[in-house]
């Protein structure tokens, strides 16, 4: 029984990919491990590194915070995506369409960035 729930799980995993709504937050996981396309740095200094990434549709962008204070990674317009980071993780998300997307930190107003999927 456990093999048909991991089964499921993953294929439900895979549908969420396919559609573009993946996104997800990681304890001690690094965004080199992620395969990601992009790896923005969040530290204790309250700025993204780099402040601005180029992904080609389909692929992701990984944020991984370095420092202690805890951070959001929030989209400015809707809720193309919006995800806690907190000191020593991961917020992984996959851009499905092109466009740009700026973001910020909700919990530093100074804290911006954007991502420009081509």
């Amino acid at each position: 029984m456990s093999g048909r729930l991991a089964l499921i799980i993953g294929a439900v995993g895979a549908v969420l990919t396919a559609i573009g709504c993946s996104s997800s937050t990681s304890p001690s996981k690094t965004c080199g491990a992620s395969g990601a396309a992009a790896n923005i740095a969040a530290a204790s200094s309250n700025s993204f590194a780099p402040a601005s990434a180029t992904v080609t549709h389909g692929q992701s962008v990984c944020w991984q915070n370095n420092g202690s204070n805890n951070h959001t990674v929030t989209a400015d317009l809707g809720n193309a995506f919006d995800g806690d980071l907190s000191a020593g993780t991961t917020f992984l998300r996959v851009f499905p369409t092109a466009g740009t997307f700026a973001y910020h930190c909700r919990n530093h107003s100074g804290m911006v960035g954007s991502i420009t999927v081509q």
